[in-house]
């Protein structure tokens, strides 16, 4: 059985992985193509004043698994509803 702190984390990284497949349903690597990643959760101290508090400074990280690119989302905004659809 996990204890507390995984369990917490691990549903943090489904919760992450849902809000990537809600917002880019099609993701592909932004220089080869492929459409297979590996996810990297973690916090990040060096993100901007005012997008995350010490205890939200998560971000998602995806390493393409051909090329290796890696691409960072900051999680607070992720999983914010798009504001720019209708």
């Amino acid at each position: 059985m996990l204890d507390p702190d995984a369990e917490a984390w691990r549903r943090e990284v489904e919760e992450v992985r849902t809000a990537l497949n809600k917002r880019f349903s099609q993701l592909k690597c932004l220089r080869c193509g492929e459409q297979k990643f590996m996810l990297r959760v973690w916090p990040d101290e060096s993100l901007v004043p005012g997008l995350a508090d010490a205890d939200t400074n998560r971000v998602a990280e995806l390493i393409c698994e051909n090329c290796g690119f890696q691409e960072k989302h900051v999680v607070n905004l992720l999983k914010q509803e798009d504001s720019k659809k209708a």
